[in-house]
């Protein structure tokens, strides 16, 4: 594969992965929005929130934790690929050393986009694995 193929198969990967991070964050925003209205009527109402509905709540927290630590690897592949093609554009010899460098980093993000999923978590995926749902 040629360094001009090479540099629009990656050019097209960084529009997509902007794409996706627009639509998270769009995401983001109609969900705060949505816990905003669900918080405003209880407060308006002198409503006593119930256990389900403070679970409710929690599960947001932890959605929009993940959303914003799919949004963290998004960026950090993003750059990490925006790095390659700077150095493929600078010396056609570094070509095959910055793909290694990009695959243990591409590696990386995604190591630590799984280790944040599994921290906010907890047991919210799997109620029959571990404690109760702890809430802020």
């Amino acid at each position: 594969m040629g360094v001009n193929q090479t540099e629009d198969i990656f050019s097209s990967i960084v529009a997509i992965l902007k794409h996706i991070d627009k639509v998270q964050q769009d995401v983001l925003v109609l969900s705060e929005r949505s816990v905003v209205a669900f918080y405003t009527f209880i407060e308006d109402n002198k409503l006593q929130p119930d256990e389900k509905t403070l679970e409710g709540f929690q599960y947001h927290d932890i959605i929009s934790q993940q959303i914003s630590a799919v949004n963290e690897a998004v960026i950090m592949i993003e750059k990490n690929i925006n790095i390659y093609l700077h150095a493929v554009k600078q010396d056609q010899n570094m070509l095959d050393e910055s793909i290694e460098k990009l695959s243990v980093r591409l590696t990386k993000s995604l190591q630590m986009a799984k280790e944040k999923q599994d921290a906010f978590s907890g047991n919210a995926i799997d109620p029959n694995n571990g404690s109760e749902l702890e809430y802020f």
